[in-house]
């Protein structure tokens, strides 16, 4: 799919949700005010303001696509996140207001509500509607990686839940009990809260350049499987509405070939190209790189002594691998447990062997691979019990075969 049909289809879902955003905002507030229930008329503000937040987000989706210019050397995908940031702040501002005003009815003012069959369904079509714009916002926004498209997706599947407890209100008030109209006014306030810090905080972390948790190490690992490929390091990575940038050094063998070194960067590029086009990368000579070798090797040399000296309920080890990563030295390890204990005493080994090897090696990310020992003699280390256990089995089978 090209970016000009990607571009129109986030335009489409966009402007389908401003028209029923505005056909469910007038229809909640004649509603509303003709029967006087505060729970209608917050769901009216409620999809009030999802009608400004429509509005946003098609202005966000339309911007956001725009090309870089002289301006804004990284296009403006940024506009993504700070309209989610805006919609986030009015959807706290509209719970201030129906928590003052149902904080009022309950305690203060006796506000008549009658309930007749408009009352429910206006919600009900609130209902279906919202979930099959919510659906189709939700996908879109997955697709594309779109963070405003995924903003007004929670608008409306917040409404969903707002709206069926308004709905419960309503048919305790039908029996006259009054106040779970604002009580119920009070728990739509809540569910918006909730959904609104939740954005707040993404939004804010993406306009702070927060980079995508794990993505950094997932993308070094990535890269260091290249064939030629002897280090990755400052890996740096940020997102910009739906878009990764970044940038990253790779070091590669320095005597091979120019050609060769040009086939590397292809595999590399390939490899990144399934996260973002817009990661540079910088290839540099392994000049510098015999001193991070050596301290690989002194890595690997205090894990194997750690392992024999600190770890008396571990059976063995074997696929000891040790990397250089963008958060320090990533060590890779295959550990034998006895097949007869339960996970969690297998976890407190682990636990217990980790701490050890990061009082001697503090820049170390430990990576356990739990295995039982049976079947495995053949392949672990310090182990002299299945040592002497597998030389009994080999025995019995030479028995068996003479």
């Amino acid at each position: 799919m090209t970016l000009e049909q990607e571009s129109a289809e986030k335009k489409a879902v966009a402007l389908s949700s401003v028209f029923a955003s505005l056909l469910l905002t007038g229809g909640k507030m004649a509603v509303g005010l003709y029967t006087g229930s505060l729970g209608i008329l917050s769901e009216a503000a409620h999809s009030a303001l999802d009608l400004f937040a429509a509005l946003i987000t098609y202005f966000a989706v339309r911007v956001s696509d725009r090309p870089a210019d002289e301006e804004h050397h990284y296009g403006h995908a940024k506009v993504e996140n700070f309209s989610a940031l805006i919609e986030a702040l009015l959807l706290l501002l509209t719970c201030v207001w129906i928590i003052k005003e149902a904080v009022n009815r309950l305690f203060f003012v006796h506000v008549p509500i009658e309930v007749n069959v408009w009352s429910f369904t206006i919600l009900v079509v609130s209902i279906l509607v919202d979930f099959s714009r919510s659906r189709a916002l939700a996908g879109a926004a997955k697709k594309y990686n779109s963070q405003a498209l995924e903003a007004d997706a929670l608008h409306f599947s917040s409404d969903i839940l707002s709206s069926a407890v308004v709905l419960v209100g309503l048919v305790f008030a039908r029996f006259g009990i009054n106040y779970a109209d604002p009580v119920a006014a009070l728990i739509v306030a809540v569910i918006v809260i909730v959904a609104s810090v939740r954005l707040t905080v993404k939004t804010v972390n993406a306009l702070l350049d927060k980079a995508p948790r794990g993505l950094d190490r997932d993308i070094a690992n990535e890269v260091m499987e290249t064939p030629g490929v002897v280090g990755v390091h400052k890996v740096r990575l940020r997102v910009a509405g739906g878009r990764i940038h970044g940038d990253m050094h790779v070091v590669i063998d320095r005597n091979i070939s120019f050609v060769e070194g040009h086939r590397i960067a292809s595999l590399v590029e390939e490899k990144l190209s399934r996260h973002s086009n817009d990661i540079l990368v910088h290839f540099e000579p392994e000049d510098d790189w015999e001193a991070v070798n050596s301290s690989i090797l002194k890595t690997e040399q205090a894990v194997t002594r750690l392992m024999v000296e600190k770890s008396p309920g571990i059976k063995g080890y074997h696929n000891l691998v040790v990397r250089r990563g963008p958060g320090g030295t990533d060590v890779i390890i295959h550990i034998v447990m006895p097949g007869d204990i339960s996970v969690s005493r297998a976890r407190e080994y682990c636990d217990d062997i980790e701490s050890e090897i990061k009082k001697e090696l503090e820049d170390t990310n430990m990576h356990f691979h739990i295995e039982p020992c049976e079947g495995l003699c053949n392949d672990c280390q310090i182990c002299p019990d299945c040592e002497e256990k597998d030389e009994m089995t080999q025995k019995g089978e030479k028995d068996e075969k003479g």
